[in-house]
């Protein structure tokens, strides 16, 4: 008899349990683990990049004695999907031993791009990643690391994740200049007197040309960001050379990492993050790293969001 029972009860709970279970109650997504690597595609893509002199032109007059991956600075973005192989060539024409080195995804310790792994003038090497996370990271010079950056020997990596809606997405690099290795330049203006030598009128201050977003100084160089309003605007922001600097968006806000209202992120040298927002804000905003130096030498520019 209490056999029955107990047999009877148990009945019980497991129909209290599913009709528990059934009665339309929502259930909370799993949360994927950051640290999980996201499963191999099975896809490798493949990447041709040339280490090599180029006489960068940052601004109007302003000439610059560089070295690009493909000849151009920043080198050109090396776009994924997470899972995805990573195979690069990388051929060295320039007069000196470069490599090329990233963050965050997987590789062996002969693909790291230090030391023993650099690229002599005249060779070829290939390079072999796995960018199983997702997000934006530096890739860039690890031989002479100051020097190499300095030259222009970077980029960014962008891994996207499976789950990444659909947006417009911005790339910006902030890097630093060395005004020593300028060809050219539209003049400086004299500290006391706020006079030009040649007698001109641009860009006057002692940071001139000296900080650049993706590769350009001022509003007059530095392709204006567009956007739309209605639309998810993606942010994907590298900070790579000497200095920190901040990036600020007039007229906008989102959600850092700490999932705090900002405007305005900090990011030190090799630094990076992502973030998005719905365009609501229609105008001409300006946009720029916020120690007032850095402005003045070069990082701002315009966001032009239409109706």
């Amino acid at each position: 008899m209490r056999d029955a029972v107990k047999t009877q009860l148990l009945l019980l709970a497991v129909a209290l349990t599913v009709t528990s279970c059934s009665s339309g109650e929502e259930t909370k997504p799993v949360e994927r683990d950051p640290l999980a690597p996201y499963a191999a595609t099975g896809k490798t893509k493949t990447f041709d990049l040339t280490m090599q002199d180029v006489l960068w032109e940052v601004g109007p007059s302003a000439l610059y004695n560089g070295i690009g991956y493909n000849g151009q600075i920043p080198g050109p973005p090396i776009e994924v999907n997470a899972g995805d192989h990573v195979t690069i060539h990388l051929t060295n024409k320039s007069s000196e031993p470069h490599s090329i080195h990233t963050h965050v995804v997987k590789f062996t310790k002969g693909n790291d791009g230090t030391d023993e792994d650099l690229v002599k003038p005249g060779e070829t090497k290939t390079v072999e990643w796995d960018a199983v996370y997702a997000g934006t990271f530096p890739y860039h010079d690890h031989g002479d690391e100051a020097h190499g950056l300095a030259l222009g020997l970077f980029g960014a990596l962008i891994v996207h994740a499976p789950e990444e809606a659909p947006a417009n997405e911005h790339l910006v690099i902030l890097s630093d200049f060395d005004q020593n290795a300028y060809q050219q330049l539209p003049g400086v203006a004299d500290p006391v007197t706020g006079e030009f030598p040649d007698g001109g009128t641009f860009h006057d201050g002692g940071h001139q040309y000296m900080h650049t977003i993706n590769g350009k100084a001022y509003e007059d160089a530095v392709p204006p960001f567009k956007g739309k309003v209605g639309e998810l605007s993606r942010w994907r922001i590298v900070s790579i050379g000497q200095e920190f600097h901040t990036w600020h968006i007039h007229g906008h806000r989102w959600l850092d990492e700490a999932n705090k209202v900002t405007d305005n992120v900090q990011l030190g040298p090799g630094s990076y993050t992502t973030f998005e927002f719905k365009e609501d804000n229609p105008g001409s905003w300006l946009v720029h790293c916020h120690v007032p130096s850095h402005m003045e030498g070069g990082m701002m520019a315009d966001y032009i969001v239409s109706p």
